[in-house]
């Protein structure tokens, strides 16, 4: 039993240290980011050389910070118990601003060619939230990738018509008034939407079909996961069996 309490004692002391370790790595990043954007919003007229790449730099800074909220929040989910911190981590933990940076720029990139950028420059509002967003979260980000890639190269072998097809919603799960995006192909400007018997409020529909958002109407009576259902003023409709779920 001594031995066994010394042991436990011993693997407390050394997650505790690596928490400390990464918030310590964390801060001086978030002060090295803080410094940066300092000197980049008081001394624009340096970076003169690089005005053509400003969304991309301011970019890649909010992706960064989001990859440092989302290795901090790591700290604060795993602050308690020996068990709770995995040294595993540790690399990812590290590495999670520069990923967050990269995400970031390539956030703007693709934006950029997706919305083509020559007539239709990027909001820039919506770029820093895409890239803060993504910076946190590498699922939506690689998800992203796979929408853009699906909109910029059309594979041999991929479905290409125009027929209707629903690919996913994002997120999966959310409450009602929370704004969700079916994405797929052939989504009517006039299309209805719904999760379960229940609408999309406010709902919007891209001029290529790609995806519709909305607002998530009232949780129907008596059911948590609801079928996601597209239905086009031509009478085809499409559904995701099972693929919506309400939160409190």
């Amino acid at each position: 039993m001594p031995n066994n309490a010394g042991g436990a004692t011993e693997a407390r002391v050394r997650a505790a240290s690596g928490r400390v370790r990464i918030f310590a790595y964390d801060i001086f990043v978030l002060v090295v980011l803080v410094i940066v954007a300092a000197i980049y919003l008081w001394q624009k007229p340096l970076f003169a050389a690089w005005q053509n790449q400003e969304l991309s730099i301011e970019a890649a800074w909010f992706g960064a910070l989001g990859g440092l909220m989302i290795s901090l929040k790591g700290i604060y989910d795993h602050r308690d118990g020996a068990t709770g911190w995995d040294p595993g981590f540790d690399l990812w933990h590290f590495g999670r601003p520069f990923s967050g940076g990269v995400a970031g720029l390539v956030t703007v990139i693709l934006l950029d060619v997706v919305a083509g950028s020559a007539d239709k420059p990027a909001n820039a509002q919506v770029v820093y939230a895409a890239a803060f967003i993504f910076g946190t979260q590498e699922r939506r980000f690689f998800g992203f990738l796979f929408e853009a890639a699906r909109l910029i190269v059309q594979v041999p072998g991929d479905e290409s018509s125009s027929g209707l097809k629903l690919a996913g919603v994002q997120p999966e799960e959310a409450a009602t008034g929370a704004v969700v995006i079916v994405t797929g192909q052939g989504i009517g400007a006039d299309a209805t939407v719904k999760l379960g018997s229940g609408a999309l409020e406010k709902l919007t529909v891209a001029s290529d079909g790609s995806f519709a958002a909305g607002l998530v109407p009232p949780r129907p009576m008596g059911a948590d996961t609801v079928d996601v259902v597209v239905a086009n003023a031509n009478g085809t409709s499409f559904v995701l069996p099972g693929k919506f779920k309400y939160t409190a």
